[in-house]
């Protein structure tokens, strides 16, 4: 990036005026008359570019030899590797023919991601193409919807501990599919958005810093989703041995539910409404909730491979993923807290509420 400075100049009554840097309207074909189109962006700057401002991404397209890529989960990880980074049309190609094993791992593919439709195949080949429009699904709202998914899915596989009849605990797997197609999803729009600013407005992204927070924010929630999974797959067949969780057990685990619960509500809703004190007050309860799940029988980190302390078989099984859990929303409440503070538009509290954690710098 090269950066001119030019002085504005008065041009008759009452306008003003700034000349082009002369290389850059040679290189661009600028000719006294020509026409040159002006938008106004968020942060105050001014954009000027030749021919009008593309609507949507240009419909990129990639092909994917199949012959070069036999591991397993290969072509699951290129056709998906693709879809993020905008590509409408993707093909696959063989020179000799597409294995079975192949073919399944494509379809495979193609389901777990939103939009994607094999429109060809043969024997040599497959095409994909993308029918979503980047527009329909606002990153706001595909947030939500993964907070609404992986709460949905703490409630099932805390629940049945709890003593809590809140649903079938096998629907968390199926869940766990559906965030992982929006978490795609929403990496997909991230970078449509980082790339094509008409694209970024219509999606409701009008902070350019806030891209790399709602990245993290939705990986966070896609890991926090993986562990409600393994927690459940785990929970499922303890439970349907004959013995059922003992009242104490039911007592430990619904008070280590509605604290985590506090934590997700207070965390999510100072996310979504770029709430200091809500974010804040997240952090402390997180602290503490990892301070008692060791008091319970979960070893700190640096000291597990060595420790002896066993806490009762069900009790184990949720102790570490809590802490994970409890660990991820303490970094989307310290993306919140970056992102309050670092906002042009919100004075800057003279004396914020310190915090008894330290906001890394990832927004």
């Amino acid at each position: 990036m090269e950066l001119d400075s030019r002085k504005v100049q008065k041009l008759g009554y009452s306008s003003l005026g700034v000349s082009l840097p002369k290389p850059w309207a040679e290189s661009n074909g600028i000719q006294p008359g020509s026409v040159v189109n002006m938008s106004i962006e968020d942060d105050g700057t001014l954009r000027v570019r030749v021919g009008p401002f593309e609507e949507y991404p240009t419909a990129a397209e990639a092909t994917i030899d199949a012959d070069s890529w036999s591991g397993p989960e290969s072509l699951t990880r290129l056709i998906t590797g693709n879809y993020i980074v905008g590509c409408n049309t993707i093909k696959v190609r063989s020179r000799d023919e597409i294995s079975p094993g192949q073919l399944q791992e494509i379809h495979e593919a193609v389901r777990g991601l939103t939009g994607l439709t094999i429109v060809n195949q043969g024997p040599r080949f497959v095409t994909i193409e993308n029918f979503v429009e980047p527009t329909r699904f606002p990153i706001d709202g595909l947030l939500r919807r993964l907070h609404y998914l992986t709460s949905r899915m703490e409630k099932l596989a805390l629940g049945v501990l709890a003593g809590e009849a809140v649903g079938r605990i096998e629907e968390v797997a199926r869940m766990e599919i559906e965030v992982d197609r929006l978490y795609w999803l929403v990496v997909r729009q991230l970078l449509l958005a980082a790339s094509n600013r008409s694209v970024a407005a219509k999606i409701g992204v009008t902070e350019p810093r806030h891209l790399l927070g709602d990245r993290l924010a939705a990986a966070t929630l896609e890991n926090v989703g993986d562990l409600w999974e393994e927690m459940a797959a785990e929970i499922g067949p303890a439970m349907r041995s004959g013995r059922p969780p003992t009242k104490d057990l039911v007592k430990t685990v619904g008070g280590l539910k509605a604290r985590l619960e506090k934590i997700i509500e207070l965390t999510m809703t100072s996310f979504f409404a770029s709430d200091l004190k809500k974010a804040n007050e997240a952090l402390d309860l997180q602290m503490a909730l990892v301070r008692d799940l060791r008091q319970l029988g979960l070893p700190p980190a640096r000291s597990r491979a060595n420790s002896t302390k066993a806490p009762s078989n069900l009790l184990g099984i949720i102790l570490r993923p809590l802490e994970h859990v409890s660990k991820y929303y303490g970094t989307i409440a310290q993306v919140t807290i970056n992102r309050v503070l670092e906002s042009p538009l919100r004075p800057r509290p003279a004396h914020p509420e310190p915090s008894t954690a330290p906001a890394a710098s990832t927004d």
